[in-house]
């Protein structure tokens, strides 16, 4: 099956096959997919020194994040692979848009991607829920999301991220679009984070 391109902008947003997805390996993010190895979408250099920044979650997976002029929709593209894999397969790709004290900007693109992409994953099971993010100890930045989940466990998720003031000023974390692509391990290990 030909690979589908999963953009944000309703232009940009383009299906090379009018066919169902059944396979989260047919959308990409800047061209890339989960499966893909991440030193085939960046140099050795550039990983090197990306890598000095990256989050490790209990020394099984990690997650590396890249700005790139290439990116044609995205500000920065995030990684998550396992650590122990010489290879870096890509097990979550994401595509992020900064909307600093646009919540409401960012909310309408989220509903113009979930409205694209609901007809070519009717197979899948989708959820909406909005929840105070884990960072914000005072309860009042929120996330607002739509996961597409397949029956095999992958997900396709569209978040924005509404950061309260005193979260945007002390972390300098601006509201936010992120658009992912998941396999079910990775979905699997971040929710045993949280239990």
């Amino acid at each position: 099956m030909k690979r589908l391109s999963l953009y944000l902008f309703l232009l940009l947003f383009t299906l090379q096959t009018p066919s169902l997805a059944d396979d989260i390996r047919d959308f990409q993010i800047e061209g890339i997919s989960v499966g893909d190895k991440i030193l085939d979408h960046v140099s050795k250099k550039e990983y090197s020194k990306r890598k000095k920044r990256e989050y490790k979650y209990k020394n099984i997976f990690a997650t590396i994040v890249f700005e790139n002029k290439k990116y044609l929709t995205y500000e920065k593209v995030r990684f998550h692979y396992k650590l122990n894999d010489k290879n870096r397969i890509i097990y979550g790709v994401e595509g992020q848009i900064y909307f600093p004290d646009k919540i409401h900007e960012c909310l309408k693109k989220k509903e113009n991607i979930v409205t694209e992409i609901a007809p070519i994953v009717s197979n899948t099971k989708r959820y909406n829920k909005t929840w105070d993010h884990w960072a914000d100890k005072k309860g009042k930045s929120k996330v607002h999301e739509t996961i597409f989940r397949f029956t095999s466990g992958d997900v396709i998720s569209i978040q924005c991220f509404d950061w309260s003031d005193e979260i945007t000023k002390e972390k300098r974390w601006p509201d936010n679009l992120k658009v992912g692509v998941q396999t079910k391990d990775i979905v699997d290990f971040f929710k045993s984070l949280n239990k």
